[in-house]
């Protein structure tokens, strides 16, 4: 597996973009306490780089919600939480489907059981990304069964020493944007019903904080 590393900055986003078109997988960061991702084109070659089954499932790489809103069985309170959680929280949310509307094909590799799999761009320069392709994945920046790492070094070295072949991975170093002082880890994902209730079905970094016990169990928006 060829690798490229860049550091993250906006004249790395044309690079990113062509790697991206191209059907090639990037490594890019999120903000503090977030871990790196992996995001590209199609549900295999993210599945593929993490060397797990091709077919598993992949959140949906989303400038925000409204674009989907249509798609959701979320009444207005629903709605907002499920915003809430996606935008603010920066969790990854199941939101479930109308079942009388057909999903479009590509969102097809992030539907799960009836729910759709959405996980946000927390930078801006990755939010316009997010607009630029009708098709974007997305899934923590680790092989399966492995931790994710803090440091962009870290996690090309875990790619290095595991991943699969037949993939350019390109690593956008953004060290510089994250505070190496606190610990990072994978995303909470929740699970958002109808009317706005919200279960966790997976644990994550956000669990740590303060602010998300209280926010789960009050239910408040």
């Amino acid at each position: 597996m060829p690798f490229t590393v860049l550091k993250y900055g906006e004249k790395t986003i044309p690079e990113i973009r062509r790697h991206l078109a191209g059907g090639h997988p990037v490594v890019l960061p999120n903000p503090s306490p977030l871990p790196y991702m992996v995001v590209g084109t199609s549900q295999a070659a993210i599945n593929l780089a993490k060397r797990r089954p091709l077919q598993q499932s992949v959140a949906s790489f989303v400038s925000g919600i409204e674009p989907f809103e249509s798609y959701l069985d979320l009444n207005a309170d629903g709605l907002k939480r499920a915003r809430y959680c996606l935008m603010t929280m920066r969790l990854t949310v199941l939101c479930p489907i109308r079942p009388d509307h057909e999903l479009p094909a590509h969102l097809s590799p992030s539907l799960r059981d009836g729910y759709l799999l959405l996980f946000a761009a927390h930078l801006p320069e990755l939010r316009e990304l997010c607009d630029d392709f009708s098709e974007l994945y997305v899934s923590s920046g680790n092989l399966t069964e492995m931790r994710p790492e803090q440091r962009c070094s870290e996690v090309r070295e875990q790619f290095e020493r595991e991943g699969g072949s037949g993939l350019e991975l390109l690593f956008l170093d953004g060290d510089h944007l994250r505070n190496d002082k606190i610990l990072h880890g994978s995303t909470t994902m929740v699970r958002i019903s109808r009317s706005g209730q919200c279960t966790v079905v997976r644990e994550g970094i956000q669990e740590v904080t303060d602010d998300f016990s209280v926010y789960i169990e009050s239910g408040r928006t």
